[in-house]
This record gives structure tokens, sequence and C-alpha cells, in this order.
């Protein structure tokens, strides 16, 4: 069982092919992706098309600014 599924989420597999799969998360974890139909999970969100991109970090801050970072 999966802590987390995101279903029918837009992901890039290379720089030209985007694919429709299902994210499975398990202890914060991604530990699947592709088809999770029929996979049981404590909260199923549908991304409904949805792109999914990793974390991003910004390290243009101005931490010396308050107030602009």
């Amino acid at each position: 069982m999966y802590d987390l599924i995101l279903k029918n989420g837009n992901v890039y597999i290379d720089n030209k092919n985007i694919q429709k799969v299902d994210i499975g998360i398990k202890s914060g974890i991604i530990s699947s992706i592709g088809s999770l139909n029929n996979k049981e999970a404590r909260e199923i969100i549908n991304l409904k098309n949805l792109l999914v991109l990793p974390g991003c970090i910004d390290s243009q801050v101005h931490f010396r600014e308050p107030g602009l970072t």
C-alpha cells in the first residue's frame, strides 16, 4: 500500500516526450512510476493532466536585504 498516489500526471520522460503516468509514494519517497491502477493508497490525488515537476530552488536570493527574499 502506498501513502500517496498521484494519478494522471504529465511527466517529462526525456527532453521531447511527455507521458501520462501515476506516481506512487511510500514514506516520502517515490517508489513507483507508471500505471498504478488497482493499487491502494491512504490518499489518491487526480492531477487531471497537470504537469509534474521536481522541486525548484531559487539560488538568486538576497538574504542581506530584508523583504526581498
